[in-house]
């Protein structure tokens, strides 16, 4: 049987809400990187010059960052649900 040990507990809400931070910010950078590729080959399309695959390559990688950024996204809400669920109740102690 696994039991978690008080120590690991102690400031366990402070560090998953600094994870449920990063992941959030690294949603937000993937979107960056996403409009940034999506951009670059809008300007592709104008260039005569540019291969014809160029494009289509940069809205597939566009098109990962995006999906990405949602995952991220999700992944930090199942993580702070999972925290919210795991805290004891405020105010629900039995008075002896």
């Amino acid at each position: 049987m696994v039991t978690e040990s008080p120590r690991a507990s102690t400031g366990g809400a402070d560090e998953v809400l600094a994870h449920v931070g990063r992941l959030r910010a690294d949603a937000g950078l993937m979107d960056g990187y996403a409009r940034r590729l999506r951009t670059t080959a809008g300007t592709l399309a104008t260039c005569p010059s540019a291969p014809g695959w160029s494009r289509p390559a940069l809205e597939r990688q566009a098109a990962a960052c995006a999906s990405a950024a949602d995952r991220l996204r999700a992944a930090a809400e199942a993580l702070l649900s999972h925290a919210r669920a795991d805290r004891p109740a405020q105010g629900t102690a039995a008075s002896s």
